[in-house]
């Protein structure tokens, strides 16, 4: 009887050894393991933080590099104006022209929306110009090298009807432009001179043919990027996509994504084709352009050199 009671207690004496045994170590398992999750949360909040302070920086020292060297300090009382342009005949026309006064002043309240239509000139070029003059608007073009007859002149409606024009590769063709730098260097340069001989414009705005984010380059796309900043030319990527590039897109689809996109930024480059397998792009457009200016503090403007660049890839 004694030696039962006795191996009674020596379980319930083990029993609680190994209770205080495995709270000790779910103790120690969570001391160590909190500071290693926060160390964690905390380092990935690092890292946002820091990638969007380099993009803000990126985007200040725009800023500064575009605007320090137009503006000049006339009196201290901190007047500032534009440094006068001396255009001669030989001078090629720059495809943004000097921005109004509405244009230069930035506020903050006003959401501003680019509309922009990339690989044209195309057969439904002429119908989505009509239907932009009809509503006033004015967008941007990244053409492509069309030498057919039929499309010289649309080049030159483009810009004649107040629209800018831009540089998305002579050929597009991936295979072609990203196969080196001196490629990319060739058929760009073609196509600016093209572009030029067409309408009298010396385009300085470039879209990569995929986006800089593309993941088809055999260039390191950053080598091109770099190319680009060190020729002086500008290169924009988008923040709002209508879809269309989708096969099977339908009007009710372009439009929402479009409109949708737009609710979100305040500054929003829509990306758009202007292609022939793209008409229901064309049939949407009324549509968007209606919805965008029912929005309220919203306008529709071209891009032109003053504008921030949306860019999915920043050169470091």
């Amino acid at each position: 009887m004694q030696a039962n009671e006795g191996e009674q207690t020596d379980k319930k004496h083990t029993d609680r050894v190994n209770r205080l045994r495995k709270l000790i170590i779910a103790l120690l398992v969570f001391v160590v393991a909190v500071p290693i999750c926060v160390s964690i949360i905390l380092a990935i909040a690092y890292d946002r933080m820091r990638s969007d302070l380099d993009n803000a920086l990126s985007d200040l020292e725009w800023y500064h590099n575009h605007y320090q060297e137009r503006i000049l300090t006339v009196d201290e009382d901190t007047t500032m104006v534009t440094e006068p342009e001396i255009v001669t005949e030989d001078t090629p026309q720059v495809s943004d022209k000097e921005p109004g006064p509405e244009e230069t002043v930035v506020d903050d309240d006003i959401r501003r929306v680019y509309l922009t239509f990339d690989d044209g000139p195309s057969i439904y070029t002429n119908e989505i110009l009509d239907i932009l003059a009809q509503y006033n608007v004015k967008a941007t073009f990244f053409v492509v090298g069309k030498e057919e007859g039929e499309y010289r002149e649309v080049y030159d409606r483009i810009v004649d009807e107040g629209h800018t024009i831009g540089m998305h590769s002579y050929s597009h063709k991936y295979g072609e432009i990203y196969s080196s730098l001196d490629d990319f260097q060739v058929d760009m340069h073609k196509l600016q001179t093209f572009i030029y001989e067409n309408t009298g414009v010396w385009t300085n705005l470039y879209r990569f043919p995929g986006g800089s984010s593309n993941t088809v380059s055999d260039v390191d796309m950053a080598v091109l990027i770099d190319y680009l900043n060190k020729s002086g030319i500008t290169y924009y990527d988008w923040n709002v996509s209508c879809g269309d590039a989708d096969t099977g897109k339908t009007v009710d689809e372009i439009v929402t994504n479009v409109v949708s996109g737009v609710s979100k930024y305040s500054n929003s480059v829509v990306l758009m084709h202007d292609a022939q397998d793209k008409h229901t792009t064309v049939e949407a457009l009324p549509q968007i352009i209606e919805q965008i200016q029912q929005m309220d503090a919203t306008v529709i403007v071209p891009i032109t050199e003053d504008t921030l660049p949306v860019q999915h890839i920043k050169n470091k």
